[in-house]
């Protein structure tokens, strides 16, 4: 598809996705009012699948999603992604097949209507001093012992590197090595070739969701150890699947 008909189908996408949003606005907050706080997260995600799957009914949008079989639908989980654009958000919010809370940064719940979601079914993260970090980390740490599960993107920002990955922020590990709760790997495969790093237009694609084995931080001695044998899993994953780093070497 040319640039040229990726921007009017990208306006489309957008208007409809906030369309949709605006639908099903009140259902979150039904589930905030009369839901208890335990199962909150479960009817979000399920709401989230239904308003996914229509969207992408109407705009062209495949999934492929693998590994479902190592996800354990008792177990509350870590999940990490990879990190490449504004896509990702079409591939977490229904490809991970684990209703847990996305980290998201503070300034997203300014967002008309979509912010309004965020703030009710995500934790905010406040990256703006070192005490602001440390509440959110509090944060997260509580809905983890709650039996709550989190999504996070430990590369922190996109990755505009050619690289497969950026190098990893400690948080993620930091939460599993104290609360004991295991790591989820969750990797996207050929979504830059849907958008670019930098660019708002999309076209129709397949989006590509693999769970990989979860990692238990009790397997560890240290955070560092769990965190270079995830990064490699991940890393060597790209590498084998994805055409945008067929290049580079697998890591050993």
């Amino acid at each position: 598809m040319s640039k040229w008909w990726k921007f009017p189908y990208s306006i489309y996408s957008i208007i409809l996705l906030f369309a949709l949003f605006s639908i099903v606005l009140p259902i979150y907050f039904l589930i905030k009012i009369f839901i208890p706080y335990s199962k909150q997260q479960i009817w979000v995600y399920r709401t989230n699948k239904i308003l996914f799957l229509t969207w992408s009914a109407f705009t062209g949008f495949r999934y492929q999603i693998r590994g479902i079989e190592h996800i354990d639908p008792q177990q509350n989980y870590i999940a990490i992604c990879n990190h490449n654009n504004l896509a990702d958000l079409l591939a977490s919010a229904y490809g991970i097949q684990v209703p847990g809370k996305p980290l998201v940064k503070k300034e997203l719940l300014k967002i008309p209507i979509i912010g309004q979601l965020f703030a009710m079914a995500s934790v905010p993260l406040d990256r703006k001093d070192e005490a602001a970090r440390k509440k959110s980390l509090e944060i997260m740490k509580n809905e983890l012992q709650k039996k709550v599960s989190l999504i996070i993107f430990p590369e922190g920002t996109r990755n505009r590197t050619p690289q497969p990955l950026k190098e990893f922020h400690n948080g993620a590990f930091i939460l599993s090595k104290e609360t004991n709760v295991p790591i989820l790997p969750v990797v996207f495969t050929n979504i830059r070739s849907l958008s670019g790093t930098e660019s708002v237009l999309i076209r129709p694609w397949r989006i590509e969701v693999t769970h990989l084995a979860p990692v238990f931080p009790n397997q560890y001695e240290n955070m560092e150890a769990m965190k270079k044998d995830i990064y490699k899993m991940m890393w060597n994953f790209l590498v084998d699947n994805d055409d945008s780093f067929k290049s580079f070497e697998k890591l050993s």
